[in-house]
């Protein structure tokens, strides 16, 4: 055996380290052990105990992580580092990524296959990116409600999740109520202000009745990260006609998507653009989600009889990377509904 055979192995094993860590610093967070860190240093025993955790296992977990330099244990106490407390604003990131689709990239070789749809957990997908959104598409969607002639009544947010995300949306602003639609939409509402429907857009918007006078222009509907999700499940005509049937519902449609640029070398070299997309464009490969191009939808909205009132994109403090796209859309005048 040669010499450099140790440290070609070390380079080698560098995904699997990686992979490990997404896990162990998404469990520090599912566990609840992060939150009760937040607060200061805790003896592993007792804290373990009040949060459920076999404290012999949880030792062994958070060993780990201080091995990782996240943590730091002396004897039975335990504290996070610098490091391991600047982890808190990303949460979303892993219970995105690694609680929402963990399982879906253990299917890639079936999926390869052929065998269908590789699964994932719709709920922590669901918290995920209501999560994230908090950073990107939320202001995003601010944004380009603050282009509308003026300010809404009520939004509806076609594809809900948890309901944080339209929350979030109408917080603070005193009258704007909001109805939110999602399979897994919340039981209880998170705000005052707020109901929700457990179904899915396509099926909503076709049981509710369009206003007899038109539009209502007090309303908008909004459609972040959705239009990928019908475009795979129930075709292009279903986005379409989505689309008409929003703005036959309400005056404005606000979408939110990716511009699906994997192959762009740009992209590519950006440090998100490997950290964040490269993962997040696989995962649309495997999954009953497909990424479309920014000249895409402008061409659906077209067929759609939509207008773009305008285009914009996420705060480039956030991500610079000018994927994250959002389209205010109204009716064209003339075009047939």
């Amino acid at each position: 055996m040669d010499e450099g055979f140790e440290l070609r192995l070390i380079e080698a094993l560098q995904p699997v380290r990686g992979f490990a860590l997404a896990q162990g610093i998404y469990h520090l967070f599912n566990s609840g052990l992060y939150e009760r860190l937040a607060d200061g240093p805790q003896e592993v025993p007792g804290m373990s105990a009040s949060l459920g955790l076999d404290a012999s296992r949880t030792s062994g977990f958070l060993r780990y992580l201080a091995n990782e330099n996240y943590l730091a244990l002396s004897g039975d106490t335990v504290t996070l580092t610098e490091k391991g407390r600047a982890l808190g604003p990303y949460r979303p990131w892993y219970e995105l990524l690694v609680g929402g689709y963990a399982e879906t990239f253990q299917q890639i070789t079936d999926v390869l296959h052929g065998k269908g749809y590789a699964t994932r957990d719709g709920r922590l997908v669901g918290i995920g990116s209501c999560g994230m959104s908090a950073y990107d598409a939320l202001p995003l969607v601010r944004e380009l409600m603050s282009d509308l002639p003026a300010a809404p009544a009520s939004v509806v947010d076609l594809g809900c999740g948890d309901g944080t995300f339209l929350a979030g949306l109408v917080d603070g602003s005193g009258t704007v109520t909001g109805i939110g639609i999602d399979p897994y939409a919340p039981e209880e509402s998170p705000a005052e202000g707020l109901r929700f429907v457990r179904s899915g857009a396509t099926d909503y918007l076709r049981e509710a009745d369009a206003p007899e006078s038109g539009p209502d222009s007090s309303q908008i509907c909004l459609a972040a990260f959705l239009l990928q999700e019908v475009l795979e499940q129930e075709g292009r005509g279903a986005v379409v006609e989505l689309v008409r049937a929003a703005l036959r519902r309400s005056g404005h449609l606000a979408v939110v998507e990716v511009d699906h640029r994997p192959a762009d070398p740009q992209v590519m070299r950006h440090g998100l653009g490997l950290a964040y997309y490269n993962p997040y464009y696989l995962l649309h490969v495997l999954t009953e989600q497909r990424l479309e191009s920014d000249a895409f939808w402008r061409e659906l909205f077209q067929e759609a009889g939509a207008r773009v009132v305008t285009r914009r994109v996420a705060d480039p403090r956030v991500d610079s990377t000018g994927l994250e796209v959002g389209y205010l859309l109204t009716r064209r005048e003339g075009a047939a509904q």
